[in-house]
């Protein structure tokens, strides 16, 4: 079983110092999680009612810190744990910044990235970009294609629909190479789930419904199978949020999910602690009772 701890937002109980999710991730380190993650956002606009999960946490103006960037200052000040992104919007990236970036921060950690990636929401977000909204898939699988490319081999060519080029080289390559992890936050379809089993590892599932895990998690494993993959797909979900008497997120109630959601699909737990704390000293309690259901 996998561990993975959300760093999002828990820069709030420090003034917002960014800096304060080294110490975090630290501990995540010593209580023996396997992964922390950092999200997304490269601009926002103001029509968070299209958010499509929800309520959507955050005003506007909130700050949003580019998780590459984030994860080399986490990557320089740990040893072991892995980093990861929930996730990374690839096609607001050019893709061979992304695949350079990427590789550059695999190289700095020593083989630790693990890339979560999903399409985005927010067409101002493209706009800004000067990406097209509506061809932001077609651009999503273009993009992840060439990294592939660029960090398995040299030279290569690549002739898509947005992309074009001959006999390019890109050195450093990734630390992992072509294994570099790929988790996908996107809707499990047959059609998605035949790309991911060509460039992927595995999928985040956007909901922590039993029922949308266990038949995203079977698409995605036939299509594993289809692609004559030996290696089963990784899940990546949260557990539901379970509230007390008093209607309050409890972390103990939550972890008792965990078996239920096992059984469903997950093989890797995602939590948010900023779910279950109050104040910067709950943080290391509600880490250390997370890590707990590992012994």
């Amino acid at each position: 079983m996998k561990l993975v701890a959300g760093l999002f937002g828990l820069e709030n109980f420090y003034g917002g110092d960014i800096l304060s999710l080294i110490e975090i991730s630290q501990m995540a380190e010593e209580l023996g999680f396997d992964s922390v993650s950092v999200t997304d956002h490269v601009v926002m606009g103001k029509n968070l009612h299209k958010y499509p999960f929800g309520k959507f946490p955050l005003p506007s103006e909130a700050p949003w810190y580019e998780p590459l960037s984030l994860l080399t200052m986490i990557a320089s000040n740990t040893k072991k744990i892995n980093l990861a992104t929930a996730v990374l919007i690839a096609p607001l990236r050019n893709p061979a910044l992304l695949a350079k970036n990427a590789a550059t921060l695999d190289a700095i950690s020593k083989g630790r990235l693990e890339l979560g990636v999903g399409l985005g929401w927010q067409k101002e977000e493209f706009d800004t970009a000067g990406v097209s909204f509506e061809n932001r898939a077609e651009i999503f699988w273009e993009t992840l294609d060439i990294c592939k490319l660029l960090w398995e081999d040299s030279p290569v060519s690549f002739h898509g629909k947005n992309f074009n080029f001959d006999d390019i080289w890109c050195h450093p390559q990734p630390a992992q190479g072509k294994d570099l992890p790929l988790l996908f936050g996107l809707k499990m379809t047959s059609e998605n789930a035949s790309r991911i089993a060509k460039v992927g590892h595995g999928w985040i599932p956007i909901k922590t419904s039993r029922e949308f895990i266990s038949e995203g998690k079977e698409i995605l494993s036939e299509a594993f199978i289809k692609a004559g993959r030996e290696d089963q797909p990784r899940i990546r979900g949260q557990l539901p949020t379970c509230i007390d008497d008093n209607g309050v997120p409890n972390i103990e109630l939550t972890l008792q999910e965990l078996e239920k959601s096992f059984a469903a699909g997950l093989n890797e737990v995602e939590i948010f602690p900023i779910n279950f704390v109050q104040e910067p000293d709950d943080i290391y309690k509600v880490l250390k009772l997370i890590a707990g259901v590992k012994k």
